[in-house]
């Protein structure tokens, strides 16, 4: 990705935020400014001492993120930013250099035919931990 490309990214992401951040849920520890694993374990500990204390069951559910990027339907996070009012051009902006994408493969000296690329968020975009925090979030919601 570009230096332009980058920063570009980072002046949409800076717009968006606004309107994203209020939408994840405070329990969120991913992605968070000044949270992290450190609380996510801190809070669970908390949780299981106290519900120990109660004499309480407690079930907690853990999740493996770990190709969760891959994952992403472009069509879920697009509605999700519509529905948040992000202005046109930053849309079409996010569209256009994160979504229409196609992707070939090739081994030695052929190529496959190009595919459209439907799922993901790119790894290392200023813009992915927003996105997929957005999209985890819906989610957990539904």
């Amino acid at each position: 990705m570009s230096h332009i490309t980058k920063i570009l990214l980072k002046i949409i992401m800076l717009r968006i935020r606004n309107k994203i951040k209020p939408e994840i849920a405070g329990e969120q520890c991913g992605f968070v400014e000044d949270k992290g694993t450190s609380n996510a374990i801190y809070i669970l500990g908390t949780l299981i001492e106290r519900a120990l204390e109660a004499q309480k069951e407690i079930y907690p559910c853990f999740i493996d993120y770990t190709k969760a990027f891959n994952r992403v339907r472009h069509d879920e996070i697009i509605t999700q930013l519509k529905q948040l009012n992000i202005d046109g051009k930053d849309l079409r902006i996010i569209k256009t250099m994160y979504w229409e994408q196609t992707a070939a493969m090739k081994i030695e000296n052929k190529t496959s035919t190009f595919q459209d690329i439907k799922r993901n968020v790119r790894q290392g975009c200023v813009l992915s931990p927003d996105l997929f925090s957005l999209y985890s979030e819906i989610i957990m919601r539904n």
